[in-house]
């Protein structure tokens, strides 16, 4: 076999290889797509477990649980002998006291809250004075006055009319 006669070799000319440039590498398998994160979606599952937690306590606050101020106004307008203070005993223990404070003190309402709780204040310091309180109880008479006549007020704001009868 013989072959075909070449050129004579010139320096000064460059010498181009036969075929594809260097950076081809041929034909591979084509590249992966990039790995997506599952970052974004474990935060937005978080925050849908955050919106809807908020959502339920608010519903379950608002809605379906019973406000404890507006209860005892309901009390209070039913004429419930525990929260009168018409149980027949005419003075109040610190217990009653704390525990009937409280009942007001949870309240979501802030005029139930403020003009209940100064007005069991005022009923624990009337109880303090005794079977005869004599002159010592006039002192009382203008917030005593003030605080029941808010509370029936506030209690009338959510809807709970009462008739707190003091001179009975």
């Amino acid at each position: 076999m013989a072959y075909p006669p070449q050129p004579p070799y010139d320096p000064q000319v460059p010498v181009v290889p036969a075929g594809p440039p260097a950076a081809f590498t041929g034909y591979g398998p084509p590249p992966q797509p990039p790995r997506r994160s599952l970052l974004p979606w474990l935060a937005l599952a978080v925050a849908l477990l955050v919106v809807a937690g908020t959502g339920g306590w608010f519903l379950y606050d608002r809605v379906i649980r019973t406000d404890s101020g507006v209860a005892a106004c309901e009390a209070l307008r039913d004429g419930d002998k525990a929260v009168d203070g018409d149980d027949g005993d005419k003075t109040m223990t610190e217990a009653e006291y704390r525990e009937l404070r409280g009942v007001f003190e949870d309240s979501r309402y802030e005029d139930i809250r403020d003009h209940g709780t100064k007005l069991i204040d005022l009923v624990w310091q009337l109880s303090k004075l005794g079977d005869e309180p004599g002159l010592g109880a006039l002192a009382f008479m203008g917030p005593l006055t003030e605080h029941v006549t808010g509370l029936q007020s506030a209690c009338a704001d959510q809807g709970v009319i009462v008739d707190l009868k003091l001179g009975e």
